[in-house]
């Protein structure tokens, strides 16, 4: 059923004109996928509706192996009973079939099988990647046309992963050298990367060594521990092609943070309060209502409190308050204010985990 080539999430990589404005991303079309189809027979319809709800139950929950479980298979033997609507297109020549399903459902689903929720709130990565084009070493820019950039695209979508490639102007040109990359002086390119706005940033590297493709990738949090950078990932290998490199790169990606943002339900009774500050209007606290709703950490809200500029919401936990922490803090709209280790909670029955407060500056519209 998922032999064919499932086009998870339309989501090219990140272009921008000004670098200051760049965010972490929001992922949208996480309810529908695009499958090819060889014709609208009700036989292959069918078919392609189980492999469009497998794609989508995919992108929800990050890990391959979610369509092995049982309530999960289950469903993609059904789709018809969650889903919602469906068509066709023409793309470059080839029919489509397009399925939108029920995305709370989805999302239910996996939350009884007891399976991890990946948000649409995910990290946005800058890829300092150096590769061989026309027999020579370069730095893959943001403006490149080359083959490797549109399988890059290409994976970022299926993964669902936003990234993003400098734009290698004076700056860029000026502060990091394909040597530094190849090398990896993590230090130069730290330095490089701080006038981008995302929150993580990987070396990487593809080279052709007559028949061999090699690859090696090294991500890197933003912030240094104890004056040191020290790799969260760091993996190589080789490939058949620089196609399948970059698919193995992007997988290396999407383990480690499926690891940090994919929540499972922990059956715990977690809970916390979170005050933002900074507010001038309702429409604020609006757009932060939205925004807690969406984080595949929150069980519930409530706004709790609403006293000059600060909003304050008790929000019930799937898991516990690092792991809401942890997606709070890959959203550059939200500054954290430290709280001096401060213990509170809006819960306090014994069966139920004290949790402590977090408090925000908003920064956003």
């Amino acid at each position: 059923m998922l032999k064919k080539l499932i086009n998870l999430i339309v989501l090219p990589l990140i272009a921008f004109t000004s670098i200051s404005i760049v965010q972490a991303a929001e992922v949208g079309k996480l309810d529908e996928a695009d499958i090819a189809v060889s014709s609208r027979a009700n036989d292959v319809k069918s078919n392609a509706l189980k492999e469009a709800l497998a794609a989508v139950f995919l992108k929800n929950s990050g890990s391959p192996s979610v369509v092995l479980n049982p309530l999960i298979k289950a469903q993609i033997d059904e789709p018809e009973v969650i889903l919602t609507q469906y068509g066709y297109f023409e793309q470059n020549g080839e029919l489509m079939l397009k399925a939108n399903f029920d995305h709370q459902r989805v999302i239910e689903t996996l939350r009884q099988a007891g399976l991890p929720v990946w948000g649409s709130q995910r990290p946005l990565t800058l890829l300092w990647l150096s590769v061989d084009e026309n027999s020579e070493p370069t730095i893959l820019a943001d403006a490149s046309l080359s083959d490797i950039r549109d399988d890059l695209s290409q994976q970022s979508a299926n993964k669902g992963i936003p990234v993003m490639l400098p734009v290698m102007d004076l700056d860029d040109v000026m502060g990091v050298t394909v040597n530094d990359v190849r090398g990896r002086f993590t230090d130069t390119v730290f330095i490089a990367s701080a006038r981008y706005q995302s929150d993580y940033f990987a070396i990487a590297n593809i080279e052709n060594q007559g028949s061999r493709v090699t690859f090696s990738i090294s991500l890197f949090n933003k912030v240094r521990t104890n004056g040191v950078l020290q790799p969260l990932v760091a993996q190589q290998g080789e490939a058949s092609d620089n196609q399948q490199a970059v698919k193995r790169m992007m997988s290396i990606l999407a383990d480690y943070y499926i690891s940090q943002y994919a929540i499972a339900s922990t059956g715990s009774n977690a809970a916390t309060e979170v005050s933002f500050s900074g507010l001038s209007n309702m429409r604020q606290v609006v757009n932060i209502e939205a925004y807690l709703r969406q984080l595949s950490a929150v069980k519930s809200i409530s706004l709790s409190q609403f006293k000059g500029s600060t909003a304050t919401y008790s929000i019930a936990l799937f898991s516990n308050v690092d792991d809401l922490q942890r997606l709070l803090n890959i959203d550059n709209r939200l500054s954290q204010i430290d709280t001096m280790g401060s213990v509170e909670s809006f819960y306090q029955q014994q069966t139920e985990t004290v949790q402590p407060k977090l408090m925000y500056q908003w920064l956003g519209q």
